[in-house]
C-alpha cells in the first residue's frame, strides 16, 4: 500500500535504485514502470539523473517509488560512436560545470577540458575551469593556460588541495550553486571536496607512475551537499568523452571566441576548416583567437567527421 506524496531530489543512482532525499531525509526508490516507456525518456540509457527533481510516493516500508521526473531546466550528458547507442545523462538541473584538472600527475589535458566545454556551451551552462596541484605548477604553464582561454567564457581557478591555496576562492565561487565537478582520473576531485569539507574523509588514489594516469576513487555520479547552499555532485573519472551527437558544421557555435566572427565567413555553413575566406581562420593568424585553442577545435572537428562516417558511412 502506498502512502503520502513527496517531492525530492535524486542525490545517487546504483543500478534500479535511486536515492531520493526529502527535506532531510534520504530514501531508497525505485522507478514506476511507466517513467521507462515514456517516449521523451526513451533516448536516454537511464531515464533519472542525479539532480533531478521528482514526485514520488511513500510506502509502507518507508521505501518509495518515483511516479514523475519533473520538467529539466538542463542536463549534461555526453554520447558515444555507436549508431545506436543511447544518451547518458550525467547530471541534470546544474548551475555549473565544474572542470577539474591537474598540472602533474595527470598531466595537463586541455583538448578534454574543450570537449566538455563544448557540450557546457551547447547546454547554455556556465564552465569553471579549477585546475590543482598548483603546488607543481610554473609561471610558464599558468602564462599558457591564461592565454589559451583569454578571449573564453571559462572562469579559472587554480588551486592546491595539498597546501590549501585557492580553495577558499572556489569555495566562494561554488555558493549558491548546484555544480557537477567532473575530471580525468587522478586529477583530485576528492582531495578538493575532502579540502572544502575535511569531515568529508572521501577516498583518494595515486596516479600510477606507469602510466601516469589515475585511478577511480569515486564509483558513482553522487550529489553532496555542503553549508551556504552548495551542491556538488561527484563523478567518476572519465578519459574520454564522446560528442557524436553535435553537428559538425554546428560545432564553432560552441566555440565562444569564434562567436561574433563566424557570420562574416564567406561560405556558410563554415567548418572553418578548408573553406577559403574563412573569418575564423584570419582572427587564429591575428593572433585574436588563440592558435591551439583553435588546433583542438579541428580535431575535435575531425572527431566529429569521423563518428558521423562510422554512423552513416
Amino acid at each position: 500500500m502506498e502512502m503520502e506524496k513527496k517531492t525530492g531530489i535524486v542525490t545517487k543512482i546504483y543500478g534500479l535504485y535511486y536515492t531520493v532525499k526529502t527535506e532531510n531525509h534520504y530514501i531508497n526508490c525505485v522507478l514506476r514502470g511507466k517513467i521507462r516507456q515514456d517516449k521523451m525518456l526513451k533516448i536516454y540509457s537511464d531515464p533519472a539523473a542525479v539532480g533531478d527533481i521528482v514526485s514520488f510516493n511513500f510506502n509502507e516500508d518507508g521505501s518509495g517509488v518515483i511516479n514523475t521526473i519533473l520538467p529539466r531546466k538542463n542536463i549534461f550528458s555526453r554520447k558515444g560512436k555507436a549508431r545506436n547507442r543511447k544518451e547518458d545523462i550525467i547530471a541534470a538541473n546544474l548551475d555549473l560545470i565544474t572542470i577539474i584538472q591537474a598540472f602533474k600527475k595527470p598531466r595537463l589535458n586541455l583538448r578534454f577540458v574543450d570537449r566538455l566545454s563544448v557540450r557546457s556551451e551547447k547546454e547554455k551552462i556556465p564552465v569553471l575551469l579549477c585546475i590543482n596541484k598548483l603546488d607543481l605548477a610554473d609561471d610558464k604553464t599558468i602564462e599558457y593556460i591564461n592565454n589559451y582561454y583569454s578571449n573564453t567564457k571559462i572562469k579559472i581557478i587554480m588551486t592546491s588541495a595539498l597546501t590549501g591555496r585557492g580553495v577558499e576562492e572556489l569555495h566562494n565561487f561554488l555558493n549558491h550553486k548546484t555544480s557537477l565537478f567532473i575530471g580525468n582520473s587522478g586529477v583530485g576531485k576528492s582531495s578538493i571536496l575532502n579540502s572544502i569539507n575535511p569531515d568529508l574523509n572521501l577516498r583518494t588514489s595515486e596516479v600510477s607512475e606507469r602510466t601516469n594516469k589515475g585511478r577511480h576513487t569515486t564509483a558513482n555520479v553522487e550529489m553532496i551537499n555542503f553549508a551556504n547552499d552548495i551542491s556538488i555532485i561527484d563523478s567518476p573519472g572519465m578519459r574520454e568523452f564522446g560528442l557524436s551527437d553535435i553537428d559538425p558544421n554546428m560545432l564553432g557555435m560552441y566555440f565562444h571566441e569564434f562567436g561574433k566572427y563566424i557570420n562574416k565567413c564567406s561560405f556558410k555553413p563554415c567548418t572553418h576548416d578548408h573553406e577559403p575566406d574563412c573569418e575564423i581562420k584570419k582572427q587564429v593568424e591575428k593572433q585574436v583567437i588563440f592558435r591551439d585553442r583553435y588546433i583542438s577545435y579541428l580535431n575535435i572537428l575531425s572527431s566529429l567527421k569521423e563518428d558521423n562516417k562510422q554512423k552513416y558511412g
